[in-house]
């Protein structure tokens, strides 16, 4: 089930990551969806009503492509309808359940290039880093987790692109869910310091008493 609002234009942006495109990495959905412009959406994946692989072949929902190289052994790397395994279980509803292992990594691709994506995982990096996110061609290292948590991971961008990647470093179980994009860029809004209008009275009146002492 495909939901879609209409966000204003982003003010704030946080935890800057340095590539050739500006990327923010977030942490905290709230923040997240605060920071996001122009149409937004929210894939939740309930409107499936069977179980969707996408191990041996890749499978469309709404308008992400999601793929994976290993096929999972037909208990992973699909739509689950609901989640049966704990581990990719975050609350009940359906989600993607996404296996890889170093060597096999998972993607999800977008109908149209987009400037925002973030989603809620459960049981991602579990005890250490064992799955990073490529974007852009950039490599990012989300935070590890305890076992069985449920966390928010968001990347903002100034430039567009079309897919994410799961980049495997160890074996890794975890569930995706609220797949969340925005087709503009965010714009960062520098707050001008409450001292700033007093640092220019203060200039001004320096200047005045310069001019009538000359």
């Amino acid at each position: 089930m495909m939901k879609t609002v209409t966000t204003a234009l982003a003010l704030t942006l946080t935890c800057g990551y340095a590539s050739a495109a500006t990327l923010s990495v977030f942490t905290d959905r709230a923040l997240f969806e605060a920071a996001l412009s122009g149409t937004v959406e929210t894939e939740d994946f309930e409107g499936p009503d069977a179980d969707i692989p996408f191990g041996a072949s890749s499978a469309t929902i709404g308008k992400l492509t999601i793929s994976a190289d290993d096929n999972g052994s037909g208990m992973y790397n699909k739509v689950d309808t609901p989640p049966v395994f704990p581990e990719v279980d975050g609350n009940g509803s359906n989600a993607l359940n996404i296996f890889t292992l170093d060597g096999s990594n998972a993607s999800i691709a977008f109908e149209d290039p987009v400037f925002a994506f973030g989603a809620d995982f459960f049981n991602f990096n579990d005890d250490f880093l064992r799955t990073q996110i490529g974007v852009l061609g950039e490599v990012i290292s989300p935070p590890s987790t305890d076992d069985n948590t449920l966390s928010f991971f968001g990347i903002l961008s100034d430039t567009a692109f079309s897919q994410i990647d799961f980049l495997a470093l160890d074996n890794d179980v975890f569930g995706v869910d609220n797949v969340t994009t925005a087709d503009a860029p965010s714009i960062t809004a520098v707050p001008v310091p409450a001292s700033f209008p007093l640092l220019l009275l203060g200039l001004g009146g320096l200047l005045l008493i310069g001019r009538r002492r000359s």
